[in-house]
């Protein structure tokens, strides 16, 4: 109880360093994801390095192949649209 006599928030608890034993359930849950998290980050990582490795080829070819990739493209947007 706090001098006011009013129940500590859950933020005071917290603080004070007292846990309810949801709280420290809950803390178990979100600790236990942590090789799910990291094998998501890794997939991201893998994406992210593809996407650069995409831009850097991207940026070597000459201007005509650009613009006939670009066309066959929109194309191929246009056939699903369509």
């Amino acid at each position: 109880m706090t001098d006011d006599n009013r129940d500590p928030t859950p933020d005071a608890i917290r603080q004070a360093g007292q846990r309810s034993t949801a709280d420290v359930a809950h803390l178990f849950d979100i600790a236990g994801r942590e090789d799910e998290a990291i094998r998501l980050l890794d997939g991201c990582v893998a994406q992210l390095r593809e996407v650069q490795q995409a831009k850097a080829a991207l940026k070597t070819l000459p201007a005509a192949d650009l613009r006939a990739a670009l066309e066959f493209r929109r194309r191929a947007l246009g056939d699903e649209l369509a």
